[in-house]
């Protein structure tokens, strides 16, 4: 991902790496044919706003699955503008527990995954920034269970033991820049087989 520092592209967004907002912005990039990038990890989106204000070159990831994203939207809505979406599923995700605790009893993840459980299975819940570290302080014994990728199961089978395979979630994912691209039409894929109203192409 080199190239003239004035050139390269810089996506910010939810860290460290090994995050679903790491993965689906690769993939991005990738469709977008768009090579000459570096990554500025952040823990908190309010920061990553400020870190792209007056930056051309520099974009905000989210997923809109974040509880804070009209937030986001809103909070420098003369300076930096919603430029484009997409649809892009997470990581295989899970909840994990520690094989040495026969009754898990805390909880860790991130707020946005919340939905997937339900909470009065667990006298305490805990907030944490994003899923790779859920599984680095699960494996520490920071709590007693985590909702964090399947992946980590594989890379630990003797610690960790599957509570709850929930796989991967088709979302989308929300890109802030400071140009507004936006001029009075729609900005989308022409989808309207999704519909009913045509046939898909043949390939």
């Amino acid at each position: 991902m080199g190239g003239a520092e004035n050139s390269t592209t810089t996506l910010v967004t939810l860290g460290p790496t090994g995050t679903c907002h790491e993965r689906a912005c690769v993939r991005y990039m990738e469709f977008q044919g768009v090579e000459d990038y570096a990554f500025d990890f952040i823990g908190d989106f309010f920061d990553g706003l400020e870190m792209i204000r007056g930056r051309q070159n520099a974009f905000l990831v989210q997923c809109s699955a974040h509880p804070l994203v009209h937030r986001i939207t809103e909070k420098h809505w003369r300076e930096v503008f919603v430029v484009d979406t997409f649809i892009y599923p997470t990581k295989a995700l899970a909840v994990l527990s520690r094989r040495e605790v026969e009754r898990p009893r805390t909880l860790g993840l991130v707020p946005a995954t919340a939905g997937y459980i339900d909470a009065g299975e667990w006298e305490e819940i805990i907030d944490v920034q994003s899923k790779p570290i859920v599984a680095e302080e699960l494996l520490e014994g920071r709590y007693d269970a985590g909702l964090t990728h399947l992946e980590h199961l594989a890379l630990h089978p003797d610690e960790l033991r599957l509570d709850l395979e929930i796989g991967e979630i088709d979302t989308t994912w929300v890109v802030y820049g400071t140009r507004k691209r936006f001029q009075g039409e729609v900005i989308g894929i022409p989808s309207a087989e999704i519909f009913g109203q045509v046939e898909p192409a043949l390939s």
